[in-house]
């Protein structure tokens, strides 16, 4: 979709057929990382403002539900869980030239986390390792990708979903034991 909300497809599909992946922007590139068909991916399929795909990246473990977001000239794709049910810390970082670095890891190894970004921090909340680890935690990475621990959530869970309205960034629903109707706010003091 255009800004005019016009659709289009784009002149390439993904690289293969792949669910639970997570997709960010950097620079003038849209990327889609990780995610699983047969077994968990590592590829990063990217695409500039064109809409050309342009050379895959990777991932530097292959992963599914993981979360991505970005923060200044970083793209980041944090946690994810293999094919063989391994769950990881593990947060690739790419540049506006799509070179991948890996910055401090998440405070714990989760999957089925939430990701969004609020002034000069991304954060990557809730998650878990298995359904009897479910996560409150939050990291937060700055422009500069030095790793820090806010607040933790209201309530440990998974599968949750983020956005920003404001100068908010909202950490909605998920579920544990349950499913929760919870909304967490973060704001820049």
């Amino acid at each position: 979709y255009d800004t005019s909300l016009t659709h289009s497809k784009t002149t390439s599909n993904l690289g293969s057929n792949r669910s639970a992946l997570a997709a960010t922007t950097v620079g003038d590139y849209a990327l889609f990382g990780g995610g699983q068909a047969n077994s968990a991916s590592s590829t990063v399929d990217t695409y500039n403002k064109s809409l050309t795909k342009t050379a895959n990246a990777a991932l530097s473990q292959s992963r599914y539900a993981l979360a991505a977001t970005t923060i200044g000239n970083y793209a980041l794709f944090g946690g994810g869980c293999s094919s063989s049910s391994n769950v990881y810390a593990t947060v690739d970082a790419y540049d506006t030239s799509l070179t991948r670095t890996i910055p401090t890891v998440l405070s714990q190894s989760r999957y089925a986390l939430a990701a969004i970004t609020i002034g000069n921090y991304a954060l990557f909340g809730g998650g878990c390792s298995s359904s009897s680890n479910v996560y409150a935690t939050v990291d937060a990475y700055d422009t500069s990708l030095t790793r820090t621990i806010p607040t933790v959530l209201s309530q440990s869970r998974y599968s949750l979903a983020a956005t920003t309205v404001g100068d908010y960034a909202l950490f909605g629903g998920g579920r544990a034991n349950s499913t929760y109707s919870i909304v967490d706010a973060y704001t820049l003091v």
